[in-house]
């Protein structure tokens, strides 16, 4: 029997696996927090810095006011962050000092865990992120191995990466991310030994594996079997399909298996039930068990990456085009030597697959982010690369740059002097990885949305003995009353 621990993934990876990453708003997270703090969770895995830019762009909301919306009501469950450790917010190889701004300012806004996870497997990478997580006040750092299937991704290329993570200090515990759902109850059960041997001062006892196949509910009751104790689940309607298994009936099959699983389930339904409200007055889809398809394993792009693909073919008027550009990003993929479809590789083999399908001839133009690849901005790939590719993408203007570490001569002050400097650390740095446009509306929205209007309205009852607040503008009246028999 294994006492098993649950991180729920519902707000962030729920939401970019169903609902394109610009579902979930503030005022959710507000809404379901106080009872996702009741179930008795491991940590909760709150936010990427691309739920980060969702925030701004899509909401204009503060996303450094959503992360203390969220610690303030779940102040007891960890609030964890991932990263790639090569990207914050931006689609090219972002610099450390940005990074190093990142990691201070989600400790000091709540966060307490971060999952370091390299796509590439730059182990070296992954450290050194870890350190500097550490540095920043992290207290929980889980560096990561990806899984995926490929002709260079074997056992013995798995066993080489991982042991490169021995001996960091400032990593806590290891994990198996797969973010495709790929992995059976049978490959990790002779998967898992594999890794663990490889492994001297660490413990790889985490689990986060998607439900696209349909065979994530099974390979996480195999992980416990195998000892496992920490896996990853979601609450409906942010479950299954391209997310991950349902929490409650994750926790019924583990139980039933003879587990120990300590959570209040009663918390997991009421949550949901609220989630499943959201969803219904927003009109967003409700995750559902898929079936098994064995045509996935050929181009295994992550269910978040198909349903914004599917969102943005829409926003062009191109919906019909989404079957070809997922066969294109197979032959895409080997092209690039084979990379792991996950962010942010997914998205830039998906773009390059889209280019190629629009313009109806292979990599006429490729993309920047793909010659950033290709010039070795995150690393050696791992497996080769087509030359006639190569040789085009780095005959280009920006092909010719040398490649970005990460290093770069400018400082915070530097920063301040380019983008103010009266501004909040939080400000700056949205403004030094973002367009100006979507950052200027977020702080418009502060004062001038419906939103902060009725929030100011409801401050400026507080502590007062008024019962009633009246607001009238034009033909429309707006009141608030407070209920009987709540303490002033």
């Amino acid at each position: 029997m294994t006492s098993v621990s649950l991180v729920d993934v519902s707000i962030r990876d729920g939401n970019q696996s169903l609902w394109g990453a610009v579902g979930m708003t503030t005022r959710m997270i507000e809404g379901a927090a106080p009872d996702i703090e009741q179930v008795g969770y491991r940590a909760v895995e709150l936010a990427s810095s691309t739920l980060l830019a969702s925030a701004v762009r899509f909401h204009r909301e503060d996303p450094w006011e959503m992360i203390r919306a969220a610690k303030a009501r779940m102040p007891h469950t960890p609030l964890g962050f991932l990263t790639t450790g090569k990207r914050f917010i931006t689609f090219y190889r972002t610099p450390d000092v940005l990074f190093e701004l990142a990691f201070r300012l989600l400790v000091r806004n709540g966060i307490s865990r971060l999952w370091v996870i390299d796509p590439m497997h730059d182990m070296a990478g992954a450290r050194r992120m870890a350190e500097m997580a550490k540095r920043a006040g992290f207290t929980d750092v889980v560096a990561g191995v990806c899984y995926t299937t490929s002709p260079v991704h074997t056992d013995a290329y798995y066993a080489e990466r991982i042991a490169e993570l021995n001996g960091c200090d400032a990593i806590d515990s290891v994990y198996l991310k797969d973010p495709a759902g790929l992995l059976t109850p049978e490959r990790l059960r002779s998967l898992l030994p594999t890794l663990q041997s490889r492994l001297t001062d660490l413990r790889l006892d985490e689990l986060h594996s998607h439900a696209t196949t349909g065979l994530s509910p099974l390979t996480m009751l195999e992980a416990a079997d195998l000892g496992m104790t920490n896996l990853h689940c979601a609450l409906p309607p942010l479950a299954n399909g391209t997310s991950h298994p349902a929490a409650q009936h994750l926790v019924r099959n583990l139980r039933a298996r003879g587990h120990e699983v300590s959570v209040d389930v009663d918390a997991m339904d009421r949550a949901s039930a609220y989630l499943t409200r959201q969803a219904k007055i927003k009109r967003l889809p409700a995750g559902f068990p898929r079936e098994y398809d064995e045509a996935y394993y050929r181009h295994t792009i992550p269910g978040g990456v198909q349903s914004t693909l599917a969102r943005q073919l829409t926003e062009l008027g191109r919906p019909e085009l989404f079957d070809a550009v997922i066969e294109e990003s197979v032959a895409v993929r080997r092209d690039l030597g084979w990379p792991i479809v996950m962010t942010p590789f997914a998205q830039y083999i998906v773009t390059q697959a889209t280019l190629n399908v629009i313009s109806g001839e292979r990599y006429r133009q490729v993309s920047d982010e793909v010659v950033d690849l290709l010039r070795g901005d995150f690393g050696p790939l791992p497996g080769e690369v087509d030359p006639n590719l190569l040789d085009r993408a780095l005959s280009t203007p920006r092909g010719k740059l040398p490649p970005s570490d990460g290093s770069s001569t400018d400082t915070v002050d530097d920063l301040r002097a380019r983008f103010g400097r009266s501004l909040s650390d939080e400000e700056l740095l949205l403004r030094a990885v973002m367009p100006a446009e979507h950052v200027d509306a977020m702080v418009r929205a502060r004062t001038e949305s419906p939103t902060s209007t009725l929030k100011a309205l409801l401050r400026a009852a507080e502590g007062r003995s008024a019962t009633t607040i009246s607001v009238s503008a034009g033909d429309i009246d707006f009141h608030i009353r407070r209920r009987e028999g709540v303490a002033r």
